[in-house]
C-alpha cells in the first residue's frame, strides 16, 4: 500500500509531531510505502525516517496566488508520478487545496482536522472553498466529537475520531523528588495560545507565591510583545521565555505545574505529554471541546473556563498550596500513557486509511 502524507513543513508543531510519529511506526511495516510531501523547503525540526521518500516543493514566487497555484500544481504532478493509494493531508487548510489539486486522480484523500473548525481556517475564501471541496474527500479524522459535529451529516458519516499518538520512548525516565517552583507552558506565541491570560493569572498567583517562576517555551510573532508585557506586569525575575527547545520534556518534567491557557485547540500534544511525564496540569476548556477526553477534572488535573483569569489563578494556588493533592494528580496523570500509546494509536490511523481505500475500490 502506498501512503502519501502532505503538509506544510516539519517545523515544530502539533500536526508535524503527529506526522513524525505516524511515519516512525508505519515504516516498521515493510508492506507500506510512505511518501512525505512538504510544501515548503525549510529546515526540519522533527525527524523523518530514512526509508520515507521526502518530496520538498520549493516554489518561491512574489505573488501569493501564483505561488499557491504553482505549489499545488507540483502536488498534482507528484501525485500522478507516485500514484498513492491514499493521501493523508494535514492540517485542514492544506487539505482543502489538496482535494482541488488531486481532483480527477484515482487517489483517496483523507483530511485530518487539527483545530476548531468554527475559527480555522481564518480566511473567508478558504472557508468557502472548504464548503465546496470537502464533500469530495473520502475520509476525515477529527480530534473531538464537537469538531466533527460542526460538519454535515454526510461528512460525519465518513469520519472517525482518533487520538494523537504518544511516543513513550520520548518520555524522560528520571524525575527528581524535589520539584522546581515553576509554572510551565509551551507553544507558539500567537493569540490562540492566550499567553497574556497566563501572564495575568500568574501575576495574581505570584502575589502570594513569590518563590515561583513562570516559564513559557516557544517562538512566535507575539513573543517580543508579550515579553515586554511580562516585564511590566511581573518584573524580570518572575518569568523566563527560553524559546524553542528540543529537550522540552526533560527540561520541564521537574517543574511543579503545567498550564495550557489556549482559547481553542485540537488535541494538544504538549498537554498529553506533560501528563504522561507526571506533571500536575491545568487546562482551559478550549473550543471546540475535547479536553475532557484528556483530563478527568479533579482526578488527574484541573479544567477551568477559558479566558477566566481568576479561575486560572485559583487553580494554580490550589495545586501550589495542596501538595498532597497535586502529587495524587501527578500519579494519576501518568496513566494516560496506555490510552495514547503510539503503537496502538498509529495502528488505528492506519486501519482507518486502509478502510477508506478499500471502500473506494469497491
Amino acid at each position: 500500500m502506498k501512503i502519501m502524507i502532505i503538509t506544510k513543513n516539519m517545523r515544530a508543531g502539533g500536526a508535524e509531531r503527529v506526522i513524525s510519529q505516524l511515519l516512525k511506526e508505519w515504516t516498521l511495516d515493510k508492506t507500506l510505502e510512505c511518501t512525505l510531501v512538504l510544501l515548503e523547503n525549510v529546515e526540519d525540526f522533527y525527524s523523518i525516517p530514512s526509508s520515507v521518500s521526502v518530496q520538498r516543493i520549493d516554489v518561491k514566487h512574489s505573488n501569493r496566488l501564483i505561488n499557491k497555484l504553482l505549489t499545488y500544481k507540483s502536488v498534482r504532478k507528484i501525485t500522478k508520478k507516485i500514484k498513492p493509494d491514499v493521501i493523508l493531508s494535514l492540517p485542514e487548510e492544506i487539505g482543502i487545496y489538496v482535494i482541488g489539486a488531486t481532483f480527477g486522480l484515482k487517489t483517496s484523500v483523507v483530511i485530518s482536522e487539527r483545530n476548531d473548525p468554527n475559527i480555522m481556517p481564518y480566511k473567508k475564501i478558504t472557508r468557502c472553498l472548504r464548503r465546496f471541496l470537502y464533500p469530495y474527500a473520502k475520509g476525515f479524522i477529527f480530534q473531538s466529537v464537537q469538531a466533527r459535529d460542526f460538519f454535515s451529516k454526510k461528512i460525519q458519516e465518513k469520519s472517525v475520531i482518533l487520538l494523537n499518538p504518544l511516543d513513550l520512548m520520548r518520555l524522560p525516565s528520571k524525575k527528581h523528588s524535589n520539584l522546581k517552583k515553576e509554572i510551565v507552558a509551551a507553544g507558539r506565541f500567537e493569540n490562540q495560545k492566550n499567553f497574556k491570560l497566563l501572564i495575568d493569572s500568574f501575576a495574581l498567583f505570584y502575589k502570594g507565591h513569590e518563590q515561583y517562576k513562570l516559564i513559557i517555551y516557544g517562538e512566535g510573532t507575539l513573543k517580543d510583545e508579550l515579553t515586554r508585557y511580562a516585564e511590566n506586569v511581573l518584573g524580570d525575575d518572575a518569568f523566563e521565555f527560553p524559546g524553542r527547545n528540543r529537550n522540552l520534556l526533560e527540561d520541564m518534567q521537574n517543574s511543579e505545574i503545567y498550564v495550557l491557557s489556549s482559547d481553542y485547540e485540537g488535541s494538544p500534544n504538549i498537554l498529553i505529554e506533560a501528563m504522561a511525564i507526571g506533571m500536575a496540569v491545568i487546562s482551559t476548556n478550549y473550543s471546540p471541546g475535547g479536553v475532557e477526553c484528556i483530563i478527568d477534572n479533579g482526578k488527574n488535573g484541573i479544567i477551568v473556563d477559558k479566558g477566566d483569569v481568576y479561575k486560572l489563578a485559583d487553580a494554580m494556588t490550589f495545586l501550589a498550596d495542596q501538595p498532597q493533592i497535586a502529587e495524587s494528580y501527578r500519579l494519576e496523570a501518568k496513566n494516560i500513557r496506555n490510552r495514547f500509546d503510539a503503537r496502538k494509536v498509529c495502528k488505528n490511523w492506519l486501519e482507518y486509511l486502509v478502510k477508506v481505500q478499500k471502500e473506494e475500490n469497491r
